[in-house]
């Protein structure tokens, strides 16, 4: 929601990962070709300026390139780059994803000791939805902005570059509210809960009741996260008498998938696996039909 608000003059989505492939990764990948003839991987584009941010959509297409330049780069410089964006990103980064992280990378340990010419598809393709999930936390915005944007919720705690003394000069200097982001009011206001801390959601009926799929996506896109609608389409929305194809679980799932991720992906797995991925996020969530 910060990022849709600040989107697109304080954003910058891929700057921290295209710096690491600079660094960490690129050379390596050139030369490759240059050797073997291998393609080089497209490097993840992010959306036009006048349009908005799916973070999730463009976090699938960062996991899918990370997965590319897997069969390409020294598993120690894949590594290595991993933990600079990490390290970036993260004020403990020994809890995140630990598991999926030492699978994944011992795997393809294994794999180039085996035959550095196997197939990565050898791993599950599953090992690496890790890269979307963190994705989001890895976008940079400016700082200030930020901070001035966020300025009725409470600082709980000071975190790597952000200290208290700093959030409360920042804001004794603020402009104006009206004047801080006129892109606020494209967010959705939400509320906390007090019970679990939970952010609430609020549907209202007219946007989801008795329209069709597409319609509930166009209106909701503007005013709730791409998982919140991904929560809606699939539970509390259903096939329209035309969509025979879809009156399965998975058919229906697929087909949400590949409504929300406006872009053609290599098979209809590659749609349920994003709708795993936001629903997932949904789950942390509390959506409420208002």
């Amino acid at each position: 929601m910060l990022v849709q608000a600040l989107w697109p003059d304080t954003v910058q989505p891929l700057e921290l990962w295209r710096t690491t492939y600079e660094s960490c990764w690129q050379a390596f990948i050139a030369g490759s070709h240059a050797a073997y003839g291998t393609q080089i991987p497209e490097f993840p584009s992010a959306p036009e300026p006048d349009t908005g941010i799916q973070t999730y959509l463009l976090g699938f297409d960062v996991m899918e390139f990370f997965r590319k330049i897997s069969t390409l780069v020294p598993v120690t410089s894949l590594q290595c780059g991993l933990d600079v964006i990490l390290e970036e990103s993260f004020e403990d980064t020994v809890s995140v994803f630990p598991e999926e992280r030492e699978f994944l990378f011992s795997s393809l340990k294994t794999l180039s000791t085996e035959d550095i010419f196997a197939p990565i598809f050898s791993i599950p393709a599953s090992s690496y939805h890790f890269i979307a999930h963190i994705f989001t936390d890895t976008i940079m915005v400016d700082r200030d902005i930020a901070i001035r944007y966020l300025r009725y919720y409470p600082l709980r705690q000071e975190v790597k570059g952000i200290t208290r003394a700093l959030v409360e000069s920042l804001l004794r200097a603020a402009p104006p509210e009206s004047s801080v982001s006129d892109k606020a009011a494209a967010v959705p206001l939400c509320e906390r809960s007090p019970q679990d801390e939970k952010l609430v959601f609020r549907i209202p009926g007219a946007f989801w009741e008795g329209r069709p799929d597409a319609a509930v996506r166009d209106a909701m896109k503007e005013k709730y996260p791409l998982s919140v609608i991904a929560y809606v389409l699939l539970y509390w929305c259903g096939p329209q008498k035309s969509e025979t194809s879809h009156k399965t679980p998975q058919g229906r799932k697929t087909h949400v998938g590949r409504l929300l991720a406006g872009k053609e992906y290599r098979d209809d797995k590659s749609y349920r696996n994003l709708m795993d991925m936001l629903l997932k996020e949904a789950e942390t969530y509390a959506i409420i039909k208002a």
